[in-house]
């Protein structure tokens, strides 16, 4: 089993997370000033993480000083889908104080658009969802995603016979997560109401038995 996160490592994991998504496109769509962005996001993966440590289980991947190489969460097929009552509990209704209205509208835009497309294509089955699966800059391009990855699918994944499903922005991650087994159900754009947005991949893992 990898190395598990917690609470303790919450300030490094979200910096970790900060600089991970700081081209991300949906964060970017929240946050589109490139000078406000990192100070922003790191503030928004601090009340991400509040949800991943309460909900979710965490896994990574420790370089030899310890410092947090790769991790990511897991949402278990019983955790709760993100609404409103659930942001609100973890922090995120501060934001619009701290961030302004807009931001904080683009924030649930983009959450409402994407989850429910989630559970759409899910169609009432149970999945475990992959959220915020990041690799250290300097642990790049070693196999290092890869390795922590595939050892959970098999140890967790394809243990419970359960599918597993995630969502990213990125289209090298979506080749990233297809040599893992993942398979897109659906790439529509998530838009708003000017017809500005980004592109969205939402990928399934078949557990293999």
């Amino acid at each position: 089993m990898s190395d598990v996160i917690g609470h303790p490592h919450q300030s490094a994991a979200a910096q970790l997370l900060a600089d991970a998504f700081f081209d991300n496109p949906a964060h970017v769509y929240i946050y589109p000033d490139d000078e406000t962005r990192r100070r922003k996001l790191e503030w928004l993966m601090r009340a991400n993480l509040n949800a991943q440590f309460d909900v979710g289980v965490s896994f990574g991947k420790r370089a030899a000083d310890r410092s947090i190489a790769a991790m990511g969460f897991w949402h278990p097929p019983s955790a709760p889908t993100a609404n409103l009552v659930k942001l609100a509990q973890y922090g995120f209704l501060v934001m619009p104080f701290l961030h302004g209205v807009p931001a904080f509208r683009r924030m649930l835009h983009v959450v409402e658009q994407i989850e429910s497309r989630r559970v759409a294509v899910l169609d009432g089955r149970e999945s475990w969802y992959l959220n915020n699966m990041v690799v250290a800059p300097e642990a790049r391009g070693k196999g290092l995603g890869s390795e922590v990855l595939r050892a959970e699918l098999h140890t967790r994944v394809d243990a419970s016979n359960t599918l597993a499903s995630l969502t990213t922005q990125k289209a090298e991650n979506v080749k990233f997560y297809k040599g893992l087994g993942f398979v897109v159900v659906d790439d529509r754009r998530v838009l708003d109401s000017k017809g500005g947005g980004f592109d969205n991949w939402i990928m399934l893992y078949q557990p293999q038995r």
